[in-house]
């Protein structure tokens, strides 16, 4: 900058330190209602104080323990969000890294030929060699390099959060889809136990009618129930190879190489020994929740573009220079009187663009909007999902006590009614409908026990345990650290 735009560029900057304070619009207010201080559906047995964490080894099951730690190492989208989180975190070092100034080693050499001769003739040339160091270094004056700044780091932490978010999915869908493989292996020994009980009735009452005791209308009655019962074991065989084929998938490998670790049948766990624990408050939750922290570092960060939108507003002072030796012949290079430097400052102001910073001042705006309603819907669909999942784990476990109940009535029943037909006292139509209604009792008790299952890792996921901010993969940390400069 010559001495002579001095004056003319110190009343420029003073417009515009005046009009940054007027540039900004006030900020969308939130309309979350306001919390309760505890869940409407919060069951007898919690108690006081906050959920564990990996809530999946609370149910002792080695296997599932084993299953959740690969996925949690080898899925597919965990790595991928890591990939993520490493991008933002290289942006966030960008960021950091443009508020200082910029340094350029040069070098160079030219030739210059004139035709200033007589008669426009070509003379002699001459050549020039230079090396030096250009400095660039662009002053913040409306906060544009800190905002940028600003929304890097939220963006990073936002990445942390999803990181989280998303760790914590995979370990719940893990354990739901174990919880599934465990309850279709019962109700599918429960089948075929119940198949090889009514085959021999179905013997028995083909040898009463064989010996003139028994009637063809029994024997189709229990060949029927035969019929039926083994029509329903391949749907329980294909869910079994879906629900491996999803684990294997969850835990990144071949959709078939679980198969045969997962062959075995194993009961489900028990539940009386999982306690439940801590459930903590509303307000706890939300301070807990990774998807939660997400969203509100994503307001951060679109908050902060606004600022930078509003920033282009305004000049950009950039101050530069060159420290070199520029010289006809290399040798002469570093002679001092081959010293050379140029230092000064430039400033850039958009005076005339026909609304296009403005507009997109209003985008960013909006976008921020965006963020904090996307928010507002996060914080609410955390709590739903929460209360939802504490009431179908009260529920759950209401239905499996009377379901298995129910389970042992049907078997007595079905023990009575076998052993009136056999003396007599009672036609097969009876044993018949008792052994229908103990298969289905048994089924339901099977598919409740695994539901009340599911249901528990339904409410650890909705809670959140454990995982609070700053827990994320140790190797992703140690890649890719946030710079210490960056901190807001």
């Amino acid at each position: 900058m010559t001495r002579a735009a001095l004056p003319l560029a110190v009343p420029a900057l003073a417009l515009a330190l005046l009009l940054a304070g007027c540039a900004s619009g006030p900020p969308p207010e939130s309309a979350l209602p306001p919390l309760p201080g505890t869940f409407a559906n919060q069951p007898g047995d919690a108690v006081p104080g906050e959920p564990a964490a990996t809530f999946w080894r609370g149910f002792q099951d080695p296997q599932l323990d084993a299953l959740v730690e690969r996925a949690l190492q080898a899925n597919f989208d965990v790595r991928l969000a890591v990939a993520r989180l490493r991008e933002a975190r290289a942006l966030a070092r960008l960021a950091d890294a443009n508020r200082l100034p910029q340094i350029d080693a040069t070098a160079g050499v030219s030739r210059i030929r004139d035709f200033n001769g007589p008669d426009n003739q070509l003379v002699s040339g001459q050549t020039f060699y230079g090396v030096g160091l250009d400095v660039r270094w662009e002053i913040d004056l409306f906060g544009r390099l800190s905002g940028e700044r600003r929304a890097a780091l939220a963006t990073v932490q936002a990445g942390e959060a999803d990181a989280q978010a998303l760790r914590l999915s995979v370990s719940a869908e893990v354990a739901r889809n174990y919880f599934e493989l465990r309850g279709l292996q019962e109700r599918l020994r429960v089948s075929q136990a119940a198949l090889e009980t009514q085959q021999a009735v179905l013997r028995l009452v083909q040898a009463r009618q064989d010996v003139g005791r028994g009637t063809g209308l029994d024997t189709e009655r229990a060949r029927a129930l035969v019929q039926t019962t083994a029509a329903g074991v391949p749907a329980l065989e294909t869910a079994l190879v879906r629900t491996r084929l999803r684990l294997a998938v969850l835990c990144g490998l071949a959709p078939t190489a679980l198969d045969a670790e997962l062959q075995a049948q194993r009961p489900l766990p028990g539940l009386e020994a999982v306690a439940l624990g801590g459930i903590g408050s509303p307000e706890s939750l939300l301070r807990r929740r990774p998807d939660v922290r997400a969203a509100e570092l994503d307001v951060a960060a679109a908050a902060a573009r606004v600022g930078v939108a509003q920033a282009a507003l305004f000049p950009r002072v950039t101050l530069g220079g060159t420290l070199g030796h520029n010289a006809s012949r290399i040798g002469d290079l570093g002679d001092g009187s081959t010293y050379v430097y140029n230092l000064g400052a430039s400033l850039l102001w958009t005076l005339l663009d026909f609304g296009r910073l403005r507009a997109q001042v209003a985008a960013a705006d909006a976008r921020s909007e965006q963020a904090l309603r996307a928010y507002e819907a996060t914080v609410l669909g955390a709590l739903e999902e929460t209360e939802g999942a504490l009431a179908g784990y009260s529920r759950s476990q209401q239905q499996a006590q009377l379901l298995f109940d129910a389970a042992r009535a049907a078997e007595a029943a079905s023990t009575i009614a076998r052993a009136r037909f056999e003396a007599g006292s009672s036609d097969f139509l009876a044993v018949l409908d008792a052994e229908r209604e103990q298969l289905a009792a048994r089924d339901r008790l099977a598919q409740s026990q695994a539901g009340a299952a599911t249901a528990l890792v339904a409410v650890f996921k909705a809670l959140a345990g454990g995982w609070g901010p700053g827990d994320v993969s140790a190797a992703s940390s140690a890649a890719m650290p946030v710079p210490a400069t960056a901190a807001r």
